[in-house]
């Protein structure tokens, strides 16, 4: 008999939520799930659905998030104290026909993740595990937002009438990231740094799993500080939240790792992110 998985109802998701609450800087735990919570599909085509590997998970939070966006679709996963094997089920009983990512696992979830591109009939040759290093702002670390009087742009939030030119500047875009961008935007705190006639120079978004994500500058306004002023910013919403300050960079950005350890931040942990083809 084939692994049956179990959909948690929506009306139980802050339960799941709440088994996450101890670590707030697990990105796949208590903000990630309180996100989508609150999380407003912009279409009937968009859904998000969880599940679980049995009647227990109440007591060991083992879970998989699914969020169908447009032609692909991206995974989170995780378990307080559950079996692993059991998560493993869980993974390769999913029926996925699109493109999907697998979304910041930790590396104790390699093996599975392994094992579910095995069971998709891939070459394990070619499935490229792609770190980040995870990085923490303590708390008492995160200054009261006091703009000074002599910053001639103003920080504030950053509405989602630009996500164009957000996703249009995206490391990562494709040709339908535009309406993930907007997702983030319409439903987390975004923050801009703006020109005296209201227009953004720089910004950073908050991405579903809770780390700052798209801190961007535009290339004419560089090495004038404004990144850490929309970081500073960011930091201030999000500890007003009573969550973590936490961001995710690549190893080999060197560049934005000085930035943020010269603000404050501390490497804490590394996940991975797994691409994984449509079958089709």
């Amino acid at each position: 008999m084939g692994f049956k998985s179990l959909q948690i109802a929506r009306g139980q998701w802050g339960t799941l939520r709440d088994l996450y609450a101890s670590d707030r800087t697990n990105l796949t735990g208590f903000d990630l799930i309180e996100y989508f919570m609150n999380y407003k599909p912009s279409s009937n085509a968009e859904a998000i659905e969880i599940y679980s590997t049995d009647k227990d998970w109440t007591t060991h939070g083992s879970y998989i998030l699914v969020h169908c966006l447009d032609s692909k679709a991206y995974i989170y996963l995780n378990t307080v104290k559950g079996l692993l094997e059991d998560l493993k089920s869980l993974l390769c009983s999913l029926n996925l026909k699109v493109f999907h990512l697998i979304c910041g696992y930790e590396e104790r979830l390699k093996p599975l993740v392994e094992n579910y591109w095995l069971q998709l009939g891939q070459d394990l040759s070619e499935l490229e595990h792609q770190p980040a290093i995870v990085y923490h702002l303590p708390s008492a670390k995160v200054p009261r937002w006091t703009p000074r009087l002599d910053v001639s742009n103003k920080v504030g939030c950053l509405s989602s009438k630009y996500a164009d030119l957000v996703d249009k500047n995206w490391t990562y875009r494709s040709v339908d990231s535009i309406r993930f961008i907007r997702g983030i935007m319409e439903n987390n705190v975004a923050a801009g740094v703006f020109d005296n006639n209201g227009e953004p120079l720089a910004w950073c978004l908050r991405s579903p799993n809770g780390s700052l994500s798209n801190l961007h500058v535009l290339s004419s306004h560089r090495r004038k500080g404004l990144g850490s002023l929309a970081v500073g910013f960011m930091a201030y919403k999000i500890k007003s939240t009573g969550s973590e300050v936490l961001t995710t960079v690549v190893p080999e950005n060197r560049n934005s790792q000085k930035m943020f350890e010269k603000l404050g931040f501390k490497p804490i942990n590394k996940l991975f992110w797994a691409v994984v083809p449509s079958p089709f």
